[in-house]
């Protein structure tokens, strides 16, 4: 369960999707919510007033501190209508680099879940998807649950390629799960094999290259079968599909009613702070669905 949930916030409607999911699951968990917002210093143009006419210029320190203020209002005034008074509900408000903020708040408060909200097919909103998003994504010390559908969470597709790495999105997937009460599916996409090499293994016996490619499917599902397995009061189903995997991912999620895609961000490029794997990315890019992407810690 997720017991420290930070919610980022960019005062717009969008950015609030966020709040439903993550109160829910710290309630859950009995745990807490963060508010943050965050404020950056800039030069803006404000109405005088009536008797002056025109408009006025507030520079960086005077435009920071009307926007602390009004941050500081508007968290106010989020956790008195959207939050229960049995959840603990805690605002914040940073001045910096909106992405940099995020993370180095997830880290120094231990969150174990950041939860944004984005826009289902443009990115996200203030925060476009390149920028602010992806920064956070790539370099957040926890998952991060990314809302880009306004809808209930119902069903949960969690996408794995045998790795170890890979399955470290087991643990946030189902714990995300049980948080929303919701429907899990394991996916494992195999290769095909090559039409070639199948030509070749029939040379030598006949049948033997649509053997091979049973086999390959049924050891995929005897895998997810095994993990799924683990947790039996979930009712957890799997799937094995070819790939191209991501090809793969986004088309069972689009014909089998997902509502979050929860992945791990291994890939073959390695791990930095800023950057995570090109599968994980191709989905992220892809994907109309919500996102829960954790990028797991290599065993030392």
């Amino acid at each position: 369960m997720f017991s420290k949930i930070l919610v980022p916030l960019d005062g717009s409607e969008l950015a609030e999707r966020a709040l439903e999911p993550a109160f829910t699951l710290a309630r859950q968990a009995e745990g807490e919510v963060r508010l943050l917002r965050v404020c950056a210093p800039e030069k803006i143009l404000v109405p005088n007033s009536p008797a002056i006419g025109g408009y006025g210029l507030l520079w960086p320190d005077q435009s920071l501190e009307q926007a602390e203020q009004e941050a500081r209002s508007y968290l106010a005034a989020i956790q008195k209508s959207k939050a229960s008074r049995l959840l603990a509900v805690h605002p914040e408000v940073r001045e910096g680099g909106v992405a940099e903020i995020i993370v180095d708040t997830a880290a120094a408060g231990k969150a174990d879940l950041i939860v944004m909200s984005s826009h289902g097919y443009s990115g996200l909103t203030r925060w476009v998807l390149g920028s602010v998003a992806e920064k956070v994504l790539r370099g957040a010390p926890c998952p991060v649950l990314v809302i880009r559908s306004p809808r209930p969470a119902r069903h949960i597709l969690i996408p794995l390629d045998g790795s170890a790495l890979s399955e470290q999105a087991l643990t946030p997937g189902l714990s995300l799960a049980a948080g929303l009460r919701a429907e899990v599916t394991l996916l494992r996409a195999i290769p095909r094999v090559d039409v070639k090499e199948i030509e070749q293994l029939d040379q030598a016996e006949r049948g033997l290259g649509r053997r091979l490619e049973e086999e390959l499917r049924e050891d995929a599902g005897q895998y997810l079968r095994n993990l799924a397995a683990a947790c039996p009061e979930m009712g957890i189903k799997t799937a094995v599909v070819n790939e191209p995997a991501a090809d793969s991912i986004l088309d069972y999620a689009e014909k089998h009613a997902t509502d979050v895609i929860a992945m791990s961000t291994h890939g073959r490029t390695g791990l930095g702070r800023w950057v995570y794997g090109s599968v994980t990315e191709k989905v992220l890019r892809g994907a109309h669905h919500s996102m829960l992407v954790v990028r797991p810690v290599p065993a030392s």
